[in-house]
C-alpha cells in the first residue's frame, strides 16, 4: 500500500510540475508575439559591443532594456537569443542576478521578477556571429527578417518597435556607422563611437558596420557615403551622381507623401560582399558596392537599375521603416512600394527612356517566371513563425505586386490612390500596420469595390490563362478560372487585317469580353503591348504571324509584348525553340532599344543553353558567335555594345570565338569597349569554364593582376569551382557542406553556376541530390536570398532527364518540405521540367 501511495504522489507531483513548466518553441511563433504585444511597450535597448581586430576573437557585449510590463497569463517573459548557451553570461533584472539559461533560442525571465510597469533588464553576452558578417578588414550586420536575435538579446518582432542607442569600441584605424549620428573619442588603440538614440524602429531595421572604409560626404546634403573601392578614379566618376540620385529620391517622396524624411540622418555604406542589393536601415543603408559604383562602360540598363535600386532603398524610409508591417506575412507590403515608388521616381531622372517599356521588362518577365511553375504562390502568404520569414521574399512580391499595385492605381485614379497612401502613413507613422489596415485607407478615397480584385490579385496564386475566340466577333475569357477567381484587369488585343485595329479589353466578371470584328482574314495579337497580366494563348497561324513579324514592329512596347508571348509559347512547346533563335539572332541586328536588346539576347542566351541539345550547339556556335562579334564590333552604342559583349562573354563557345575572349582578356583587343578589373575577371573565369587547356595559368595571371584586395579574395575563393580537375571541383563542392565556407554568399552562389554550368553537366548532375538535401539547413543558416539563390544555381541550368528524375525523387522522398522551400524548388526546377519535356518530345518527332 505504502509503495503504491509512493507511485501515486510521484505521478501527481510530475503532472504538476509539467503543468506549471511553458514550453516555447524556436524561433517566434505568431502566438508567442500576440502575447508579448499585449505584455510590453515602450523598449529601450542601450547596446555596446567590443569589436576587436581580429575576426576570429569573440565580441563581449552588454544589453541594457528598458520596458514597461503588464502582466499576462505567461509564467515567463521570453527574449529571443539564438545562440549557444555559453554565450550567454549574466543577467540581471531588476538590479537583481537572475539566474536563467538559453532554452529554445530564448531567454525565459521569470514573471515573479518583473513588476507591473516600468522594468530593466541587464545582460551580458558574447555577441552571435550568424549575422555579424565578419571579415579580415570589416564587419556589418544583416538582421532582416529574424537575425537580430542571432547577435544580441532582445525582442525579435517587427511590432516591437523600440529605441537603439548604440556604443561601439573598434579599433582605431576603422570606421563605423549606424542608423544614428555618434560622438567619436580615442584612446591609445581604439576607437569609441556613441550613437544617439534612434526613433523607434523594429529590431531587423537597426544596423551597424565598421572596418576599414574610406568615406566621402557630399557638401549639399550632408549624407556621407563609406566604401572600399580603392580605384580612387572610379569612385570620383561616380560620387557625384550617386549622392544626386539619392537627393533626387528624398525629394521625389518627401512630395509625394507630404511627409518629411522621417529620420535623423541619411547615410549608406558600400559593402563589396553584401548578400543582395540592399538593405532599408533607416539612417545607414547597406548596398552591394558593384551596384553602386558603375564602370565607365556601364550601359544604359545598369545606370538605371542603380537608379533603381536607389529609390528603392530610399522609399523604404517611409514604406517599412517609418511605416512597417505587423506580421512578416505583410513583407510584400513594404517590398510593393518600394519597388511601385521606385518606377515612378526614376522616370524624371531618365527622361530619354520609355518608362511603360521600362516598368514591363523590370517586373514581367520575373513574375512569370513564378506564377508559370507549380510552385507559385499568393502575394500574401500565411507564417506560423519568424523563423521561417525568410522563405516569404521572391519575385511574387518583389515583381508581381508592383504590377498588381498599379493596376489599383488604375482602377481608383492616381490622385486618389495618393491620397489613400498619405491617409495610410499619416494614421501608422513610427507604429505598425496590416494589408487591411492599408484598404481601409484606400477605401476612404474610392467607391470602386475593391473584394474581387484582392481575391484574385493578392490572396490567390498563379495567373489566369486567357484565350479567344473569333469569326464575326471576338470573344475573350480566363480559361482558367474553375475557382470561380475573375482577375479583373485592362488590356489590349491587336486585330491585323487591311488595317490595325486596337481593342481595349476589360475583364471584370466570368462571362469575359466579347467585340464585333469588322475585317476577314485578321490575324490577332493578344495582349498587345503587353500590359495584361497571365498567359494569353493563340493558335498556331497567329503564333507563327508573331513569330515571322515581331522585328519588324516599329513600336518598342508592342514588340517587347510580342517577344514576351513568343516566350511564353517556347516554353509551352508551342513554338520551335530553334527557330526562335533564328529569329532572335536575325532581330538583334536591328533592335537599337538598350531594354529590349538586353531582354532578347538573354531569351537567346537561355535557348541556347538549355532548349539546345549539345550536338545542335556544335552546329551553330560558330554562326552566333560570328553574327554575335561583328554587330559588336560594328555598333557605335557604348550602351548596345555593352549588351552584345555581356552576350558574346556568356555564349561563346567556338574555337575562334574563345580566342576572341582571350583576346579581350590580354587588351590586345578592345572593339571601343573600356574592360574594368572586374570584365578581365569574368573574361578569365568564362575562358575557364569552357575547359581551354590554358585556363590555370590564365587564372592565376589574373589573379596575380587583380588589384582590389576584395576582389581578389573573391578569385581564390571561386577558383576551385572553375578547376578542369573533376576531383578539385568535388572537393570545393564538400567544403560548401561546413556552414562557415558558405559566409560570403554572392562568391558561393556565383561559385555554383560554374560548378553547374551547362558544358560541365554530365560531371556535375551529381551533385543535385546532396545540395537539396541540404536546403533546410541553407534556410536556417542563409540570408533571405540565399535559399533560393542555392536552387537556382543547383538546378535551373540542367536540361537533362537524368536531373529532372533526381528532383522529382527529392520531393517524393521529402513529404515533409516546408511548403515555401517546396515552392523555391519547384520555381527553380521549372525551366529544367519544360527543357527536357521539350526536348524529349523532339527526339520522339518522326523524321
Amino acid at each position: 500500500m505504502k509503495w503504491i501511495q509512493f507511485v501515486g504522489l510521484l505521478f501527481l507531483s510530475t503532472l504538476f510540475f509539467s503543468c506549471t513548466q511553458e514550453k516555447v518553441e524556436k524561433g517566434v511563433s505568431y502566438e508567442q508575439a500576440q502575447l508579448r504585444k499585449e505584455s510590453i511597450k515602450d523598449i529601450q535597448y542601450s547596446l555596446h559591443f567590443d569589436i576587436p581586430e581580429n575576426q576570429n576573437e569573440n565580441i563581449p557585449g552588454k544589453n541594457t532594456i528598458n520596458f514597461l510590463y503588464k502582466r499576462n497569463v505567461s509564467k515567463n517573459l521570453y527574449l529571443d537569443f539564438n545562440v549557444s548557451a555559453d554565450h550567454l553570461k549574466s543577467v540581471k533584472v531588476n538590479q537583481k542576478k537572475a539566474e536563467v539559461v538559453i532554452e529554445n533560442e530564448h531567454i525565459a525571465i521569470p514573471d515573479n521578477l518583473l513588476i507591473t510597469g516600468k522594468n530593466e533588464i541587464e545582460i551580458e553576452f558574447i555577441a552571435g556571429d550568424l549575422s555579424l558578417n565578419r571579415n579580415d578588414e570589416y564587419l556589418y550586420t544583416l538582421f532582416v527578417p529574424d537575425r537580430a536575435s542571432t547577435c544580441f538579446p532582445g525582442f525579435d518582432q517587427p511590432d516591437l518597435k523600440a529605441s537603439f542607442t548604440l556604443s561601439l569600441s573598434v579599433p582605431k584605424t576603422w570606421e563605423a556607422v549606424s542608423n544614428q549620428q555618434a560622438e567619436i573619442s580615442s584612446s591609445e588603440n581604439r576607437k569609441n563611437y556613441q550613437f544617439l538614440p534612434t526613433k523607434p524602429i523594429s529590431t531587423y531595421l537597426f544596423a551597424f558596420a565598421a572596418g576599414k572604409f574610406e568615406k566621402a560626404t557630399d557638401a549639399v546634403s550632408g549624407m556621407t557615403m563609406y566604401y572600399r573601392e580603392t580605384d580612387s578614379a572610379k569612385v570620383a566618376a561616380n560620387l557625384k551622381e550617386i549622392f544626386e540620385l539619392h537627393t533626387q529620391s528624398l525629394n521625389w517622396l518627401k512630395n509625394y507623401t507630404t511627409i518629411s524624411y522621417p529620420f535623423s540622418k541619411f547615410d549608406f555604406a558600400l559593402i563589396p560582399t553584401f548578400q543582395y542589393g540592399g538593405m532599408e536601415h533607416p539612417g545607414s543603408i547597406f548596398y552591394r558596392e558593384s551596384s553602386i559604383i558603375l564602370e565607365p562602360s556601364a550601359s544604359v540598363n545598369q545606370k538605371m537599375n542603380r537608379a533603381s535600386l536607389i529609390a528603392h532603398e530610399t522609399a523604404h524610409m517611409w514604406f517599412g521603416d517609418l511605416v512597417t508591417m505587423k506580421w512578416f506575412e505583410d513583407v510584400w507590403l513594404k517590398e510593393v512600394f518600394a519597388n511601385f515608388m521606385a518606377a515612378k521616381i526614376v522616370n524624371p531622372q531618365f527622361p530619354e527612356i520609355n518608362h511603360d517599356l521600362r516598368f514591363l521588362m523590370a517586373h514581367y518577365p520575373s513574375a512569370y517566371d513564378i506564377d508559370r511553375s507549380s510552385g507559385s504562390h499568393p502575394i500574401q502568404q500565411k507564417l506560423d513563425n519568424l523563423k521561417n520569414a525568410g522563405t516569404l521574399y521572391g519575385a511574387i512580391i518583389y515583381q508581381k505586386a508592383p504590377i498588381m499595385m498599379r493596376n489599383l492605381e488604375t482602377m481608383m485614379g492616381e490622385d486618389n490612390f495618393k491620397n489613400g497612401l498619405r491617409d495610410y502613413l499619416s494614421l501608422y507613422s513610427y507604429g505598425n500596420a496590416t494589408w487591411d489596415d492599408l484598404i481601409n485607407s484606400l477605401k476612404k478615397f474610392t467607391n470602386k469595390d475593391l473584394t474581387l480584385w484582392n481575391k484574385a490579385w493578392i490572396k490567390s496564386k498563379g495567373m489566369p490563362d486567357i484565350g479567344y475566340l473569333s469569326s464575326d466577333q471576338l470573344t475573350i475569357k480566363v480559361t482558367n478560372d474553375s475557382a470561380g477567381i475573375v482577375w479583373p484587369q485592362t488590356f489590349a488585343y491587336a486585330l491585323i487585317g487591311d488595317t490595325k485595329e486596337i481593342k481595349e479589353i476589360v475583364i471584370d466578371g466570368p462571362e469575359g469580353y466579347t467585340t464585333p470584328i469588322s475585317q476577314a482574314d485578321i490575324k490577332i495579337i493578344p495582349n498587345y503591348k503587353g500590359r495584361g497580366y497571365g498567359y494569353f494563348s493563340a493558335d498556331k497561324a497567329n503564333r507563327n504571324y508573331m513569330l515571322t513579324t515581331v522585328t519588324s514592329v516599329e513600336d518598342p512596347e508592342a514588340r517587347t509584348g510580342i517577344w514576351l508571348n513568343i516566350w511564353e509559347y517556347v516554353l509551352r512547346g508551342e513554338l520551335d525553340s530553334k527557330q526562335t533563335l533564328e529569329t532572335i539572332l536575325s532581330g538583334i541586328s536591328t533592335e537599337k532599344n538598350p531594354l529590349v536588346l538586353e531582354y532578347i539576347t538573354n531569351r537567346m542566351s537561355d535557348i541556347y543553353w538549355q532548349f539546345t541539345t549539345n550536338e545542335d550547339r556544335q552546329l551553330i556556335s560558330a554562326n552566333m558567335d560570328d553574327t554575335l562579334f561583328e554587330l559588336m564590333a560594328l555598333e557605335k552604342d557604348n550602351s548596345l555594345k555593352r549588351i552584345l559583349f555581356n552576350c558574346y562573354r556568356h555564349t561563346v563557345n567556338s574555337k575562334e570565338g574563345i580566342n576572341n575572349l582571350k583576346k579581350f582578356l590580354r587588351d590586345e583587343m578592345t572593339l571601343g569597349l573600356e574592360l574594368s578589373e572586374q570584365d578581365h575577371i569574368d573574361l578569365a573565369y568564362e575562358i575557364a569554364v569552357r575547359g581551354d587547356k590554358e585556363s590555370d595559368e590564365i587564372l592565376k595571371t589574373q589573379l596575380a593582376n587583380t588589384k582590389n584586395p576584395d576582389r581578389k579574395q573573391a578569385m581564390e575563393f571561386i577558383m576551385p569551382a572553375l578547376s578542369n580537375e573533376v576531383s578539385q571541383r568535388d572537393a570545393f563542392f564538400e567544403s560548401l557542406k561546413n556552414p562557415q565556407n558558405r559566409t560570403h554568399e554572392p562568391w558561393v552562389l556565383q561559385a555554383l553556376g560554374f560548378l553547374h554550368h551547362p558544358l560541365r553537366a554530365q560531371q556535375s548532375v551529381k551533385y543535385i541530390k546532396p545540395s537539396l538535401d541540404m536546403l533546410k539547413e541553407i534556410q536556417l543558416t542563409g540570408d533571405i536570398f540565399f535559399p533560393k539563390g542555392w536552387v537556382d544555381q543547383t538546378v535551373s541550368s540542367y536540361q537533362s532527364k537524368e536531373a529532372a528524375d533526381i528532383v522529382r525523387q527529392f520531393l517524393n522522398d521529402n513529404p515533409h518540405l516546408s511548403q515555401n522551400l517546396k515552392n523555391k524548388l519547384l520555381q527553380s526546377a521549372d525551366p529544367l521540367f519544360r527543357a527536357e519535356k521539350i526536348l524529349s518530345a523532339k527526339q520522339v518527332q518522326p523524321m
